[in-house]
């Protein structure tokens, strides 16, 4: 009887031993299983990675189908690596297991008790490998620490590129343990050169989240070095940034500064996509390359020769029929499946004469920032425009209206230079500048006020004002006119030249008037000027002249002067000229103006 007491307590400490190390409905039957799948694995708990030696000691992890455990978690050793793998029962030919997702739990052997885990990505069963020995681990991750201080947090945000995003996070634990501020940390995983931003606000809890950058990144929360879990509960949280190009009402002029091509066409049907024209009050009208054109007929629809937006046609100017309510809406939303980003080299090579360019930068960058790497493939006399701004390179510097480059707009590239070349917009990571710097540029005082997205192209004028006043910034205003419609504005400023950007269509006569904002006084100018491709420049201005007694309107047709550099033999000299005294001549086919240069 006594042997038989030794027995039973001795297979009663057996069992109990054994309830310890696994659960009993944790025993996967994987007889005349043929197939498996095998997961590789890491294993994180209460927001710690586990170490591989002590894992088995303490912890199980559990492979399920359909609440069926069909694997274990067991470390393997093999030429001197260790790794954790589970490899999960099936028959691959049976339909009830193939493509079945696999969920996973821990067993803590220590407290006996179970918990979910989080997988990093999903797995499912289909007889293959998840992840290798060295790389690509599925992390597992589970809380076993209710009592702690938790925060969960968004699994997924979306972010509206340069647009501020509150994000609130969730203080969750049942002992209602406070919470410190300064223990809680965001940290945004692979963000280039920390272009995705987190500032705390507010008690902790409140987080202003802003993207800087086309993507999508990985984040996580910890709290005291511990990682926290998202609100779905897993260990990372997304944050998604797409690329968005908003259009203003009428034309807008739009580059892409994403690689990946935006196609227009559905490619099941052929057809150009429905997104073209989401309603009555948002549709795409037209659609305009430097080389082809899209149009959007009544009856017919869209039709044309431009199927996608890429980086290497420059620009296109886009009309639509924006309302004043939906103007701050984007139409095309790139998404965020990009390879990197867009450089120079995508865009178009500038060809002599007119080019259309993009810009190439994800941000805003003002001139300053840009000046020199502009400036080192410049001539004397080329230009940038804009849609309602443009520079003029005088020989030395960039000079103009245009003071910042915006991203997801078209430049045009006007140069004299019989050499292709290839723009230097500069690095792409280029620094950040203060929003102030960058803002759109203040309207000028005046009582004229003018749209210039209801034109498709634009004129740049450089013009001299014969004013025998003591000029200050921002006393006088210059306004061009069709009639009383308001085309342009420029503010007079004691540099003796004025950059006025005319909006309108080819042949309409343009006039001027002065405003002065101190007496609130209107002067015509007598000068008229024919709407056409450029006139005037730093060398050679347009003269504007604010008394008309006695004197006649003077029509003035556009003209772009003609140019040439040499060096003091005489000899010709293109752009990339090294530094000298040069001499410039500047014709306009009646009179020619000489001008001796020092770089």
């Amino acid at each position: 009887m006594k042997k038989i007491l030794v027995f039973l307590s001795f297979l009663s400490l057996s069992l109990g031993a054994a309830a310890q190390d696994i659960p009993w409905q944790w025993n996967p039957d994987n007889s005349g299983a043929q197939d498996r799948t095998v997961v590789i694995a890491d294993l994180v708990v209460n927001g710690l990675a586990v170490d591989i030696d002590g894992l088995d000691s303490h912890y199980l992890i559990g492979a399920f189908i359909d609440g069926e455990c069909r694997g274990l978690s067991e470390t393997v050793t093999n030429s001197g690596k260790r790794w954790l793998q589970i490899e999960v029962f099936g028959n691959y030919g049976h339909t009830d297991d193939s493509g079945k997702p696999i969920s996973f739990r821990l067993y803590d052997k220590d407290s006996q008790s179970e918990y979910p885990l989080s997988s990093s990505r999903p797995v499912v069963w289909n007889q293959t490998t998840y992840g290798m020995p060295s790389a690509d681990h599925v992390v597992l991750s589970a809380w076993t620490m209710p009592t702690d201080a938790v925060v969960t947090y968004p699994a997924t945000i979306t972010l509206s590129k340069l647009h501020d995003v509150q994000v609130t996070f969730t203080h969750t634990n049942s002992s209602e343990a406070a919470l410190d501020p300064a223990l809680l940390a965001v940290t945004i995983a692979d963000g280039p050169h920390g272009w995705t931003a987190a500032t705390a606000t507010g008690n902790g809890l409140q987080w202003t989240m802003r993207g800087l950058a086309v993507g999508e990144y990985d984040y996580y929360v910890t709290y005291d070095g511990k990682r926290m879990l998202t609100d779905d509960g897993k260990q990372t949280g997304k944050l998604i940034i797409p690329a968005e190009i908003s259009l203003a009402n009428g034309w807008d002029w739009i580059s892409l500064y994403v690689p990946t091509p935006f196609s227009l066409i559905d490619p099941p049907s052929g057809f150009y996509m429905s997104t073209l024209n989401i309603d009555s009050q948002n549709q795409i009208i037209e659609i305009r390359s430097q080389e082809a054109a899209v149009y959007n007929d009544p009856q017919q629809g869209l039709f044309g020769d431009i199927t996608e937006l890429t980086a290497a046609d420059g620009f296109y100017k886009i009309k639509s029929n924006y309302d004043e309510q939906h103007s701050a809406n984007a139409i095309f939303n790139l998404g965020t499946s990009v390879d990197g980003q867009a450089t120079a080299a995508m865009m178009p090579m500038v060809e002599p004469g007119y080019t259309w360019i993009g810009y190439p930068h994800e941000q805003n960058h003002s001139l300053e920032v840009l000046q020199d790497v502009l400036s080192s493939t410049a001539t004397d006399g080329d230009r940038i425009i804009g849609h309602n701004a443009f520079l003029e390179y005088d020989g030395y510097q960039w000079v103009g209206s245009l003071r910042v480059f915006e991203a997801g707009k078209g430049y045009i590239y006007y140069t004299e230079n019989t050499t292709p070349f290839r723009l230097n917009w500069g690095d792409y990571y280029m620094p950040q500048e203060p929003e102030l710097l960058i803002s759109r540029t203040t309207p000028l005082p005046s009582p004229w006020h003018y749209d210039y997205h209801r034109y498709a192209s634009s004129m740049p004028v450089v013009a001299s004002l014969d004013l025998p006043l003591a000029l200050s910034d921002g006393r006088y205003t210059v306004g061009a006119f069709v009639g009383n419609e308001c085309r342009g504005l420029a503010e007079v400023t004691d540099d003796d030249h004025l950059f006025i950007t005319l909006a309108g269509t080819p042949g309409e006569m343009m006039t001027f008037k002065l405003y002065d904002n101190q007496t609130g006084r209107t002067t015509a100018l007598k000068e008229k000027l024919r709407y056409g491709i450029a006139a005037g420049n730093v060398h050679a201005p347009l003269q504007l002249h604010a008394s008309t007694e006695g004197i006649e309107e003077t029509e003035m047709r556009p003209a772009n002067p003609h140019r040439r550099c040499y060096n003091l033999l005489g000899s010709p000299v293109t752009a990339g000229r090294a530094h000298g005294i040069y001499i410039t001549t500047v014709s306009d086919g009646v009179s020619t103006k000489t001008i001796k240069m020092i770089k």
